[in-house]
């Protein structure tokens, strides 16, 4: 008898998917839980939570890592609980283990090897329980071993910066991705690129499925709000240039603050506006507040919205490594879903999609300074929302259900 087949009558109304994200943070946007909530139309959706090591964020890199370690530490003796549905799906929190508390002592695919071991029987445990049928993978914690009598798919939701690694090291990470491939019955990947690349150099077969954004919250934001927000940074009739993320040593707030200065003087009335923890660059931030650079630090996610729409340009200054040029950023996605012009380095994905919003400029202040004055002159054309449209993240959801649901290729 089949998981399905034992399941209660009311259980049966939707199938079961059990949804393992990359992280689980509830203060930013996190790919697979953006699924998640629009799964809920076509799957019962349970969500696996745990607090994750490696998104820790603090002043200095000997407390980063302290913290690291106290995190990694809790979460590896806490107790499995259900907790109360949100969002249309139920969350479980389980005790994990996390690699960065053993890889000094066994390494990095060893230290991997013994937590998937001890993470697998709670995984079990959590499918058992809750009679799923279905599983939607986006990190290796758990292990990726074929699960008898569960459909399931793997989310490469991001690549890596290779020259970090040795080349043994790559051969490990692509045999490993070779080995998940063959125990899943669908491979998602976040772009194209990537889904080339992975053709090309680990011979997988990946469907590409892009970030995207709430089209509906973004573009319903009341003007009103807009205007309030303006009015308490200071900035009525200014033209704002702004840049939202998390804003870590890659992210380019260097490259932005030197265009941005360089373009100060044909910029009448302009403001650069850095939304987001930027501990990394507090002190480049700090010397230019005279010269209208304002870091809000972090904000609330019920206001992310407004200050997108609060923005007259949105800027994405990543620098390019194999990490961010197989990518697919999604703040791209949510400016323009906010009828904004976007300054961005010249990431493949961009350059690839050519959206005529989004201006690409080499990573040099001069480059980016006659960029921003270009913006400026640059309105936005109805028809140009065609462009964003299909990257709604309830017609990516879809994508993701069909694959799922369609008869699997495995006997």
């Amino acid at each position: 008898m089949t998981a399905a087949q034992s399941a209660s009558p009311s259980s049966l109304q939707k199938p079961r998917l059990l949804v393992v994200p990359h992280i689980y943070a509830d203060a930013i946007s996190i790919r697979e839980i953006e699924f998640a909530r629009r799964l809920t139309s076509r799957f019962e959706v349970f969500v696996l939570k745990w607090r994750d090591a490696l998104h820790v964020d603090s002043t200095s890199a000997l407390k980063r890592r302290f913290k690291q370690f106290s995190v990694a530490a809790s979460s590896a003796f806490h107790s499995q609980k259900t907790l109360p549905p949100r969002n249309g799906f139920t969350p479980i929190e389980l005790p994990i283990w996390q690699p960065i508390l053993l890889h000094r002592l066994l390494g990095p695919a060893r230290a991997l090897a013994f937590c998937q071991s001890r993470n697998r029987r709670a995984l079990y445990s959590v499918i058992k329980s809750k009679q799923i049928t279905y599983a939607l993978f986006a990190n290796e914690l758990f292990g990726t071993d074929r699960i008898p009598q569960i459909r399931s798919a793997f989310d490469v939701v991001d690549w890596f910066p290779e020259h970090e690694f040795s080349a043994a090291r790559l051969t490990e990470i692509r045999a490993n991705l070779r080995r998940t491939a063959t125990n899943m019955d669908v491979l998602f990947a976040v772009s194209e690129p990537l889904c080339e690349k992975l053709a090309r150099e680990c011979t997988v077969s990946a469907l590409p499925l892009p970030n995207g954004a709430d089209l509906s919250r973004l573009r319903g934001v009341d003007p009103a709000q807009v205007r309030a927000l303006r009015a308490k940074l200071g900035l009525e009739n200014k033209f704002i240039i702004g840049y939202i993320g998390n804003h870590g040593p890659f992210t380019g707030v260097d490259l932005v603050v030197n265009a941005f200065l360089a373009a100060r003087n044909r910029l009448p009335n302009a403001t650069l506006l850095i939304i987001g923890p930027a501990h990394h660059w507090q002190s480049l931030l700090d010397a230019n507040r005279a010269n209208d650079v304002i870091a809000t630090g972090g904000i609330m996610p019920s206001e992310i919205g407004t200050y997108f729409n609060a923005l007259d340009v949105g800027v994405l200054a990543q620098g390019i490594t194999t990490g961010t040029d197989f990518a697919f950023q999604i703040k791209v996605v949510e400016y323009s879903a906010c009828r904004k012009i976007v300054v961005s380095t010249p990431l493949e994905t961009w350059k690839r999609l050519a959206w005529p919003n989004v201006l690409l400029a080499e990573s040099n202040a001069a480059a980016w300074a006659d960029a921003f004055v270009q913006a400026r002159s640059i309105t936005w054309q109805s028809d140009w929302d065609r462009f964003v449209e299909p990257y709604d993240w309830s017609i990516l959801s879809n994508r993701i259900a069909d694959a799922l649901l369609a008869p699997s290729a495995h006997t």
